[in-house]
């Protein structure tokens, strides 16, 4: 399933362009739901690629499009927040 990812606001402090990803339905994780939406199980290399396409500017405070969610204290999983 594609998503297209289109931060709006804050979320897209650097008026980036719109961003599609490639995830995979059967990695939803319904235990990281919120009250608004799912959170879909995504890569590291995904999640790296998203932030800089949203800001890839080092040590700026943006959002960075504010969807890319750790999963774990560890660093190790990674989610979109949709």
């Amino acid at each position: 399933m594609i998503i297209t990812l289109s931060p709006i606001g804050i979320n897209n402090f650097h008026n980036s362009t719109d961003l599609r990803v490639r995830v995979n339905e059967n990695k939803t994780i319904n235990s990281y739901t919120r009250e608004d939406g799912i959170v879909y199980r995504i890569s590291k290399r995904q999640a790296r690629r998203i932030e800089n396409h949203f800001c890839g500017v080092v040590g700026c405070g943006c959002p960075k499009g504010g969807v890319v969610v750790q999963l774990t204290p560890e660093g190790d999983e990674f989610g979109l927040e949709l």
